[in-house]
This record gives structure tokens, sequence and C-alpha cells, in this order.
């Protein structure tokens, strides 16, 4: 299968697992010549202008995963919606690492992060997996200044507890529930059937303080939020989110699910 992968990788593996037997670092299959290796100016350079593209790459998957998470909501398929919003939340702290100048990479089964300044190393997380890697390291460098890391939700961060939502529905769950609505989702289409999902949502980041923070409703408030503070962080970076056809693409979905100034704020 033919793909084109993030442009960051592109360069990580032309620096380091490239096929010309002259390359420094071949032999990469424990990790130990690529981790603490600083990284060159030559690289840097060459990761700050590839970035920006990476960013509007996982911005539109974050963007597209949230909108067909809430286009399942209004299907009544809570299964595939918990996922989907999951994967929202996922794709937008890959964004948001890159926004904060920090880069995913892999090489053979192992994962590496590197901050964007001279003289920086590629370390290696506590996780290797993609998703375990990346919550663990956007939590270990930005806890402090991330509202969503501010409180937690049944004794876990909200990204890892919006984790492991979507684990038990997908592997841990005996059965997908739909047509019927599991605990996690009870409170959450209560109020969409009292007040209509556009306004749920409008009052769930009206109150996000308690809405983020409750396992009622973090499911739908968590990737709310994120997705909203990824595209403010994207505009800081004075980045066009996505392209016009894609635009249109979202907006068609979302049509009728959330209000106007909340469209216009997740996509400019």
């Amino acid at each position: 299968m033919i793909y084109n992968t993030v442009k960051c990788q592109e360069i990580f593996r032309e620096r380091f697992i490239g096929d010309d037997e002259s390359r420094p670092f071949k032999d990469y299959r424990d990790g130990k010549s690529i981790k603490d290796v600083a990284v060159t100016n030559e690289d840097l350079s060459c990761y700050k202008k590839s970035k920006k593209q990476d960013m509007s790459s996982f911005y539109y998957k974050s963007l597209l995963s949230y909108a067909e998470g809430l286009d399942a909501i209004s299907r009544g398929n809570y299964t595939w919606a918990t996922i989907k919003l999951y994967y929202s939340v996922y794709f937008s702290l890959r964004c948001s690492l890159l926004c904060r100048n920090v880069i995913l990479v892999r090489a053979n089964g192992n994962l590496y992060y590197l901050k964007l300044e001279t003289n920086a190393t590629y370390k290696k997380p506590k996780e290797m997996s993609d998703h375990g890697g990346t919550i663990d390291v956007y939590t270990a460098l930005f806890k402090t200044t991330d509202f969503l890391c501010s409180n937690l939700v049944e004794d876990k961060f909200s990204y890892s507890w919006i984790k492991q939502c979507r684990e038990i529905v997908n592997y841990r769950d005996e059965v997908f529930h739909d047509p019927d609505v599991n605990e996690l989702w009870e409170k959450v289409v209560s109020d969409i059937e009292k007040n209509g999902i556009e306004k749920t949502i409008a009052t769930y980041v009206q109150n996000k303080s308690s809405s983020c923070f409750s396992p009622e409703t973090a499911i739908l408030a968590i990737p709310t939020y994120r997705i909203m503070a990824t595209a403010q962080e994207m505009k800081n970076e004075g980045i066009a989110s996505i392209e016009e056809r894609q635009k249109l693409w979202v907006k068609n979905i979302l049509d009728g699910l959330v209000d106007d100034s909340f469209l216009e704020s997740i996509i400019f």
C-alpha cells in the first residue's frame, strides 16, 4: 500500500534509517543509537519548516473525527461516537505538541520525542505506543499549563481517561451496546434529549470546569474543549487550519449539530 507519512517523520527517517551504508546510527534496533543524540542545526531547520504541514494534517484529522463523533451521536451510535471523539483528542494532542515545538517520531518499534531547540536531544517516553506515548509526552511536558490536566476524572488525567473509554468499548466490553445507551453516555443523552445537541454542547463549553471533569459528561466535554483549544493554538501560529474543500466537508457534517459561533471557533 502506498501512503505519505508526516513530514517530520520523513526527515527523521532520512536522518537515521536510510539505506545509505555511510550513514551513522544505522543500528537502531534497541534505540541506543538514537536516544540522547543531539539534533543537528540542519535537521532542526528542516523540522521547523515541515512542522506546519504536519500541524494542518493532524488538525484536520482531529476536526473530522470530532465532526464524525457528533454525527454518530445524532444517529444514536454511541460506541462509534466514543471511538471517534477519542481519536479527535489524540490527533489534537499530536497537533498541539507541534504547536509547542515538540515532535514525535518512530523507528523500528521505538518512539522518540524531540524539542525543537538548539542542542536538544532525542528522548524516549515511558510508553512506546503512539497513543500512550503521545499522552505520556504531552502530560509530562505541559500538564501544568493545560486546563484539561488541572483536575482528574475518576482519578485519571482527562487524556488517559478518555483513552481508557475507547479501549473499553473497542476491546474490553463483551458487546457493542448500541442501540442501548451505556452508563458512559446516559447523562449526555439525557441532556441532548432535553435541550438538543447544539445547546448541550454550548452549555458544556460554558460550564467547562464542571463538564470536563465529571465522568457523566466528560466523554463529550473533553473532546469539545480540546478541539477548541487546539484551534486557538493553530490561530496563534498563524496557520490556516484546512483547505476550503475540507472546510465544506466538515461543515456539511456539522450542519444542525453546533451553533455558528462554535463552528467559527474550530473552522477558520
